[in-house]
């Protein structure tokens, strides 16, 4: 069992006390869970491309998904179910059935029948999810026998396997299992995570998936995944663009009293921690990226204007562009606060600027902002809200990944 260090910048994360990472574990690590992979051969035959994740026991659910307009096929069918009721969830990477219309809806349901027939549930407990290129129909005939063959390798040392199958354009899978001690007793958290391109809040395309053994009730779980998105995947910006296919979901499955009090509270922290891990990790591996900074906006008169600030400087292309040339172009900074602000009356002439530490006419800014983290510090004199968004540069290996995805 290590420490929770799992990225450079701890004060990134702010884990709560007791919580520990757990040496090779995974989504499936948490007692009553059971996960595995299957390739269709889209990408090879040695390369998952569909994963299963199944509580083996009766669990509780909730469900957030993207607020994109026009949403995925798996989107539509799982918004249609009962979000707390969810007991499995079958991801399959490579096409996102996205702008698919109702075929694409129909396949969704046949591969939530699919599960439920191999896993022994309703297909109404099983969450589906696609990630991928937009616009291009599922093959089932490739995807069903997948299905069915990791129906029949469920195990709990699966957890890696499905991590592996989600991924699209990521350089290496997300999640692990992290321990909890509270004075009821231990608990675990399991997660695996996928997302590098397409990701904007809200959510990011960001999939993610956490598991628990601890005993939730229904509502609590509710209010503390939502307040976890709310402080993780939806503080996170690679590209700006918002996905069809966002979904984040967490199953608990504990059969004992639900937590409650002190416990309660240091869990949903845990969650917070642990969905604050993933999104700092999807920033980190964003298409081509090399540098993550932390935009945090400071002295607003509300959370929206905090918010739209953090925004607006990183979503900027052109800041982007200045964290990856190592650029100390400040002033790039005051034009993006400036166009937040627009038609607002009653802003400072003077900005608090700090960067990497650095004000901004300090002559170690040059070299304070070769850091592959830090953090862009914004003080609007306004107020006393704030707000951090985490975003990534913007390279040359970003433009050339897009452009040449599809083909």
């Amino acid at each position: 069992m290590s420490t929770f260090a799992p990225v450079e910048r701890e004060d990134w994360i702010d884990p709560p006390e007791g919580l520990t990472r757990i040496d090779g574990g995974s989504v499936s690590t948490p007692a009553g869970f059971a996960a595995a992979a299957a390739a269709t051969g889209a990408k090879g035959p040695e390369t998952p491309d569909v994963g299963l994740l199944v509580s083996t026991r009766p669990a509780v659910s909730w469900l957030v998904d993207t607020i994109n307009a026009i949403p995925s096929e798996p989107v539509r069918l799982n918004r249609r179910r009962d979000r707390g009721g969810f007991q499995a969830v079958v991801v399959n990477s490579g096409r996102a059935n996205a702008a698919t219309g109702a075929e694409g809806f129909a396949h969704a349901e046949l591969m939530a029948v699919r599960v439920a027939s191999g896993v022994g549930c309703e297909p109404a407990a099983v969450a589906v999810c696609s990630t991928g290129t937009i616009g291009e129909p599922l093959i089932m005939s490739d995807i069903e026998p997948a299905i069915d063959a990791a129906a029949a390798g469920l195990g709990a040392e699966g957890g890696a396997a499905f991590g592996r199958a989600i991924c699209t354009t990521d350089s290496a899978p997300k999640g692990g299992a992290f321990r909890l001690a509270l004075e009821g007793g231990e608990v675990t958290i399991g997660a695996a995570a996928k997302g590098a391109g397409m990701i904007r809040p809200t959510m990011a395309t960001m999939l993610a998936y956490l598991t628990t053994d601890a005993a939730i009730a229904a509502d609590d779980l509710r209010r503390l995944v939502q307040r976890a998105a709310d402080e993780s995947f939806n503080r996170i910006s690679v590209d700006g663009q918002m996905s069809p296919s966002d979904t984040l979901l967490m199953l608990a499955n504990g059969d004992g009293e639900p937590l409650a009090g002190p416990d309660l509270e240091h869990f949903g922290l845990a969650v917070c921690a642990v969905c604050r891990w993933l999104a700092v990790q999807m920033v980190k591996d964003g298409e081509g990226a090399e540098h993550v900074v932390r935009v945090m906006v400071s002295g607003a008169r509300d959370d929206e204007e905090a918010e739209r600030v953090a925004r607006a400087v990183g979503e900027s292309s052109l800041v982007k562009t200045a964290v990856f040339g190592n650029d100390p172009n400040w002033g790039r900074l005051s034009q993006a606060v400036g166009q937040a602000l627009a038609r607002t009356r009653g802003i400072p002439p003077d900005l608090a600027v700090t960067i990497a530490g650095c004000a901004a006419t300090d002559p170690g800014l040059a070299e304070a902002i070769r850091a592959l983290e830090y953090d862009i510090e914004i003080g609007l004199g306004r107020g006393s809200s704030r707000w951090a968004l985490w975003a990534s540069d913007l390279t040359h290996a970003y433009v050339t990944i897009n452009a040449e995805y599809h083909t």
